[in-house]
């Protein structure tokens, strides 16, 4: 039976949306590129970007735009290393309120947060769920976008800045957990330089995490006052838009039993025209319904370490066997082994 939703029509952020500062992460694209040998105008080929644009500091740029900066990028300097130099770059950099409020976070508890709720001022691509055990923090990140084939590379750069910027704050590094998705890369080396040697890959979702007592080691620099009147800027600038895959896995997981047609009622459109969307940020429905199922399985299984019986039922599988192969389909492994 068809569940009926009462339609809310959210406001989303587009990938053609001009909402971010040339200034900031392009200049930075640009610079890295340019030092690296690469041509300028080949650089900007294809994406609607103006030199100007960049060194005007006032001009707005569209994610997709950003995109294709990056793609040009990896096309014209060969080397492993652009992602990683990038996210080093990052933080504090020219990102104005965010850095300064996180630069005077009380602790990565706080900066953590700070993220959260500002992520659109620094970090626009991806969206993270949290959940936690009795031992560590656990952030599962997702697309918020439809990155597509620049995936990879906005990984590599931002959870380098995560690891960089973590080091400024507190002098050392914090000893992270890195789970990917992708094969083993042959370029290790930059890997291990940049994010340590605590590294998975193949693993069935992106996920960082990190042992409990880190989230209370006191930033040198943290400041109240500082980081308040960061806030209070900030909140003056607040978009409150939601990439769109983000906004749609954002209500698949608080009704996961959802078909195509309820969530295309509750975004106030068709089915036809919720695939075509969905299309356009290049994933598909059922794909979205496997990620955020995989997701909760991991978290049930490996986390809270539930039997297969307790995991089937809070995810309202009718018999176990049909869990078992639903796990094993996402994930590649069987409950079992996921709960080793």
């Amino acid at each position: 039976m068809t569940q009926q939703v009462t339609a809310f029509r959210p406001r989303y952020l587009s990938l053609e949306d001009k909402c971010l500062p040339a200034h900031q992460l392009a200049a930075s694209l640009m610079d890295l590129a340019i030092s690296r040998g690469a041509n300028k105008e080949r650089l900007l080929r294809g994406t609607k970007i103006f030199y100007q644009d960049i060194k005007s500091g006032r001009a707005l740029l569209s994610p997709a735009q950003l995109l294709g900066l990056m793609a040009n990028v990896q096309s014209q300097v060969a080397s492993h290393d652009c992602s990683f130099l990038l996210g080093r770059r990052i933080f504090p950099s020219n990102y104005g309120h965010i850095s300064n409020a996180l630069l005077h976070s009380r602790d990565l508890k706080d900066a953590l947060r700070l993220l959260q709720v500002f992520r659109l001022q620094i970090c626009p691509f991806m969206h993270a769920y949290t959940y936690r055990d009795n031992q560590q923090l656990h952030l599962v990140f997702n697309d918020a976008l439809g990155c597509a084939a620049q995936w990879q590379f906005i990984t590599e750069s931002y959870f380098t800045a995560l690891v960089a910027g973590t080091r400024l704050l507190l002098d050392r590094r914090v000893p992270f957990h890195f789970d990917f998705p992708f094969a083993r890369p042959r370029h290790i080396q930059e890997y291990e330089e940049n994010l340590g040697y605590r590294l998975n890959f193949s693993q069935p979702l992106l996920r960082i995490r990190v042992d409990l007592p880190w989230l209370n080691a006191p930033f040198l620099q943290q400041s109240q006052s500082l980081k308040w009147h960061a806030i209070q800027q900030l909140k003056q600038n607040q978009s409150t838009r939601l990439g769109f895959i983000e906004a749609v896995r954002n209500h698949l997981r608080h009704h996961r039993q959802q078909t195509l047609q309820d969530t295309a009622n509750a975004f106030g459109m068709s089915p036809a025209t919720l695939k075509r969307k969905l299309k356009l940020y290049n994933i598909r429905f059922q794909q979205l319904q496997d990620e955020l199922g995989m997701q909760q399985a991991i978290h049930l299984l490996q986390v809270k370490k539930l039997n297969n019986e307790d995991t089937a039922h809070l995810m309202d599988f009718s018999d176990v066997p049909n869990f078992r192969r639903a796990v094993k389909r996402w994930t590649g492994s069987t409950p079992s082994q996921l709960r080793l």
